[in-house]
């Protein structure tokens, strides 16, 4: 991938970010954390509402090859769940907890977004 693929991409990622980011704001959500990362984990965003954090995957595509729910790999989850259990503890307080997918599909102009809630139970708990 050359070099203006990949900034490009970048830019487009952080796009979705802001997106997901505009979305959870807007339903009263508080971003705690952007691209929180922790002994090589990133999590892209963690709100709270209430007693719940929520952490979640941001995927952004420019196709419809895969749905948002199976562009999340069992890694990406494993890896999610352990930097989940680590800002949890971190935390005062006891929450309650969620992962959320929000993917972004099509281009800077024209995209749709697809959000869902609760998308895995942690595969450290299987």
């Amino acid at each position: 991938m050359g070099r203006e693929n990949k900034l490009r991409d970048q830019a487009f990622g952080k796009f979705a970010e802001d997106k997901a980011t505009e979305y959870y704001i807007s339903r009263g959500y508080a971003i705690r954390e952007r691209n929180w990362r922790c002994h090589r984990i990133e999590i892209d965003i963690i709100a709270q509402t209430g007693n719940v954090m929520v952490f979640v995957e941001v995927k952004a595509r420019s196709g419809k090859d895969m749905g948002a729910a199976e562009s999340v790999t069992l890694s990406k989850m494993k890896s999610m769940t352990r930097g989940a259990d680590i800002y949890l503890k971190s935390q005062k307080g006891d929450y309650e907890y969620r992962y959320d997918i929000f993917a972004l599909t099509g281009d800077f102009e024209e995209y749709t977004t697809e959000v869902i809630e609760d998308a895995f139970v942690s595969p450290l708990l299987r």
